[in-house]
Order: C-alpha cells, then sequence, then structure tokens
C-alpha cells in the first residue's frame, strides 16, 4: 500500500512500516501544502492513505468521496517511539480502510 507521512509525523516511522511504500510529504516537495491541496496531490500520486497526527483534518476537510484515505494519529506527544507503538493498531485499520475513510487510532494513553 502507498502511504504518505504528513509533515508532523517523524520520518523514521517509515522504517517500522517497511511492508509498505511510505514517503513523506517532505520528500514529494509538499511540505508547504495545505490539508485540501495535499490531499489531492497525493491522489494524483496514488496514494491510498495519508498517515497524520492533525486530530483537527476531520473537521477542516471532507475526506468522504476522495480516493484516499486517512488515518490520525491521536497521542500525547508526537515522539517517533509513541507512534511506533501504535503501530500494530495502524496496521489492523491499513487492513479494512477504504478510499474516503478517516480512522483515528487513540493511544492507549488517552483511552479511558
Amino acid at each position: 500500500m502507498k502511504i504518505l507521512l504528513d509533515h508532523n509525523l517523524d520520518w523514521r516511522l517509515r522504517q517500522h512500516l517497511i511492508e509498505h511504500e511510505v514517503k513523506s510529504v517532505f520528500e514529494m516537495g509538499w511540505s508547504l501544502l495545505r490539508n485540501n491541496t495535499l490531499l489531492s496531490e497525493a491522489e494524483k500520486e496514488g496514494f491510498a492513505v495519508l498517515l497524520t497526527s492533525d486530530k483537527n483534518i476531520k473537521h477542516q476537510q471532507v475526506i468522504t468521496g476522495r480516493s484516499i484515505a486517512v488515518i490520525v494519529l491521536r497521542a500525547l506527544t508526537n515522539k517517533l517511539e509513541t507512534h511506533v507503538s501504535m503501530l500494530d493498531e495502524v496496521r489492523d485499520v491499513l487492513a479494512t480502510i477504504r478510499p474516503g475513510e478517516l480512522v483515528e487510532v487513540v493511544h492507549p494513553d488517552l483511552k479511558p
């Protein structure tokens, strides 16, 4: 699966998703693009999923009807090790997510 890492995630996260084709927005030259334009460019390049920690994206963008899906990582910090600890759940979501869907993966420290 072709996955795009948003600018708010550590690019080294890709080293933990070697079973997928993972690129960062920086690598693609898109670090200055805003969400709507970023999603459109990612769709044109064939990305299936945007992985981000931007919890507000669901309020700012309409994902339904797009050919890309969005996974939002929600955690207390944006540290690499925090997000790595969430990857089992991310892999589960990747197995079932469909274009136009937005799924939040919540770190156990944030769950009631």
